[in-house]
């Protein structure tokens, strides 16, 4: 294991040229700014890539491709304002991509279309505004999306269809008036979904009529006053004693 926290100013060409067998590297807390597009050539055993708490504003393309067998890549508290799927080009097995506390302000389409393994993703804390329809195709097995603490408005129609298995959404504290009768479309696993603190006004009648398995809802911290009598119908007991106990207490505000 390589370990962090030392004074790296960019990953040069071939860096784990050296340790052929290495399977875990932690550069966490360096200040590295740029990676060379063949600084990971020859890792295909490594598993774990710690870069959080480094200054890099853009990841090379296909700069990962050698590490056929990652399965966790740690980004937090970068730089990286872009998205483009060729960075994460050949990564079929990675399972956690963590990219909270950086500088993205919108995920294009197909920016994560390599990851056809990925359970979790990670974007919380980060100046996204924007979705694209097509943002999340390809992530067919991913199981936790975490979008707290962005600025998004509005959630665009079927954006997360494309997310057959997905369990948890967490799209707290950003700036959602209205959720569309379609956002949910596709959704048929999804178990939980927290909306906290938004600017959520109204909920359409039939917006869970796609997500059978929902067990938990979180929406306090709203401007909720009223609610579809259909919209409670659709809901187990379970999260409908969670949704009347926010719109309750919104209303004793």
């Amino acid at each position: 294991c390589l370990k962090g926290e030392n004074i790296l100013q960019d990953l040069p060409a071939n860096v784990l040229k050296p340790f052929p067998k290495i399977e875990s590297i932690n550069l966490e807390r360096n200040s590295i700014k740029s990676i060379h597009p063949q600084a990971f050539t020859g890792g295909r055993k490594l598993i774990l890539l710690n870069l959080y708490g480094n200054k890099i504003n853009k990841l090379p393309m296909k700069g990962f491709q050698d590490l056929l067998n990652l399965r966790f890549l740690m980004l937090g508290q970068n730089q990286i304002s872009t998205i483009r799927p060729e960075m994460f080009s050949g990564m079929k097995n990675l399972s956690d991509l963590d990219m909270p506390a950086n500088a993205l302000t919108a995920l294009p389409a197909n920016g994560f279309k390599p990851l056809v393994a990925l359970k979790v993703l990670d974007l919380t804390l980060n100046q996204i505004h924007k979705l694209s329809p097509k943002s999340f195709v390809g992530l067919q097995q991913l199981l936790f999306l975490n979008l707290d603490s962005n600025r998004l408005k509005t959630i665009p129609h079927g954006v997360f269809q494309p997310l057959e298995a997905l369990q948890t959404l967490v799209l707290d504290n950003n700036l959602l008036r209205t959720i569309s009768v379609s956002a949910l479309d596709g959704l048929s696993t999804l178990k939980e979904l927290y909306l906290r603190n938004n600017e959520i006004e109204m909920l359409p009648g039939s917006l869970f009529r796609q997500t059978p398995q929902l067990s938990q809802l979180a929406l306090s911290g709203n401007r909720l006053v009223a609610l579809d009598v259909a919209l409670l119908a659709e809901l187990p007991g379970k999260s409908w004693f969670q949704l009347t106990y926010a719109v309750l207490f919104i209303q004793l505000l």
